[in-house]
């Protein structure tokens, strides 16, 4: 199929009903104060609620599952060998071509600097075993998506996420058979607690060393040493997702606007109280940044441009996820999830407005996470808002923008002040837990 490239004007619209909020207004703000009842109403909506359970992972809420997935996301022994573009010392490399066990989950969301890449150069996208095609999304409260994961929403769960990045040739590079052996010489009994005895894999003919789907030395496996794996690497990935659920605003000291939303009237100040009335009116920004995570957790064409170093010329987006999450051996509805479930999936089908979709990221702690958009194109806070300011004729992208879109009209003042309300969602440091001595964002001890 071809996929034309189009200019448009673009600004972000949103379709999706307002996500069911939770929390409680300001108190001491009433229309005497700097919001009227109205604005309150909508600014509770953003408030912090429960994280959503997660039936497809058992062990999603349990300890020593949390504490298994904290060793294993902060271990790059499952990476195979670095590629061309890793030179060490250079552009954040992470050693040099051919070396092992550089990368891991850390290396691209690290948790002590906002869930993302601030490592690699140029920072559009990130240096793993090679250059990835997209933008390293932050893993804070990515945890908060009851489905959709990745720019495209390729797949349907946290734990099933973190199974692509171990075998993507531009990231771990690595193979599910080597994690299912780093597993089993090194995490049996952690992984024993959590999800039953870990199975003899010391028949290097039957369990070979490295291999994945489409490999020799996987695919000439007995199917049911396949699924032996294959339920070993699904575990590794829900081991994860139970460390990546601690890593969510509530665990951390609040944000300024969570401080004014729990009462604390001069949390925010008068700059960020002007932005904030721009987000949720004239600016149009709610329309698609709305809920707790700041986002419809839908998916849109605001009209990015498709530009940069290692950036493909074309990016399809959900177009594309969505074959792929139905054809996911390790969706929702597969043999490796605990609570099946296909509502999501019965009638999802991929249409030409799908094209150049991408998921609305949150905004909570966004300050700590540039570059944006999907591809990295804008280096700061203040090219976004311009961006939609002008409606988004900024270059090439595939697909067709929103069809309701225009210029915002917005002074410079504006841009500002919307910025600092930007910057106002930023967490704290993560309170102490007893779970993690060491820290919740730091290296677990060896």
């Amino acid at each position: 199929m071809a996929i034309p490239l189009r200019r448009n004007a673009s600004a972000l619209v949103g379709t999706a009903a307002l996500l069911a909020g939770g929390g409680w207004l300001a108190t001491g703000c009433s229309q005497d104060g700097p919001f009227s009842d109205t604005d309150l109403a909508m600014l509770q909506t953003f408030a912090l609620v429960p994280l959503p359970a997660d039936p497809s992972n058992g062990n999603a809420d349990v300890v020593a599952a949390a504490k298994l997935g904290k060793q294993l996301y902060f271990d790059t022994r499952i990476s195979g060998p670095l590629g061309p573009y890793d030179v060490g010392g250079t552009n954040g490399s992470l050693g040099n071509a051919g070396d092992t066990g550089k990368v891991g989950c850390v290396s691209c969301h690290d948790p002590q600097n906002g869930g993302s890449d601030h490592r690699s150069q140029p920072a559009a996208t990130s240096l793993g075993a090679g250059y990835t095609s997209r933008n390293s999304p932050t893993v804070i409260n990515a945890a908060y998506a009851p489905l959709w994961q990745f720019w495209d929403g390729r797949v349907d769960s946290l734990w099933s996420q973190a199974l692509g990045p171990p075998e993507g040739v531009n990231e771990c590079n690595g193979s599910r058979l080597a994690v299912a052996h780093l597993l089993a010489d090194n995490y049996a009994a952690a992984y024993g607690g959590v999800f039953g005895p870990m199975p003899d894999l010391s028949d290097s003919t039957r369990f070979p060393a490295t291999g994945k789907p489409g490999e020799p030395a996987f695919d000439n496996m007995l199917a049911g040493d396949q699924g032996i794996v294959n339920r070993i690497f699904a575990n590794f990935g829900k081991a994860i997702e139970a460390y990546e659920r601690r890593l969510v605003s509530p665990n951390f000291s609040p944000s300024p606007f969570d401080q004014f939303l729990a009462g604390k009237t001069d949390a925010l100040s008068p700059e960020a109280i002007a932005g904030a009335k721009i987000f949720i009116g004239r600016g149009g920004c709610a329309e698609c940044h709305r809920g707790p995570l700041f986002s419809d957790l839908s998916f849109h064409n605001i009209g990015a441009p498709q530009e940069g170093e290692h950036v493909p010329a074309t990016d399809v987006g959900r177009y594309d996820g969505i074959a792929a999450v139905i054809a996911n051996p390790f969706n929702r509805n597969g043999e490796f999830s605990d609570q099946k479930t296909n509502d999501h999936l019965m009638g999802l089908t991929a249409g030409d407005d799908d094209i150049g979709r991408f998921k609305t990221p949150s905004l909570r702690n966004v300050s700590l996470t540039p570059p944006y958009m999907h591809d990295g194109a804008y280096p700061d806070l203040w090219d976004v808002v311009n961006h939609y300011n002008f409606g988004g004729e900024t270059g090439l992208y595939s697909g067709e923008t929103d069809p309701a879109i225009s210029p915002l009209l917005l002074s410079t003042a504006d841009l500002d002040n919307l910025i600092e309300f930007l910057q106002s969602l930023q967490d704290g440091d993560p309170f102490p837990t007893a779970d993690f001595p060491e820290g919740l964002t730091a290296a677990p001890p060896p």
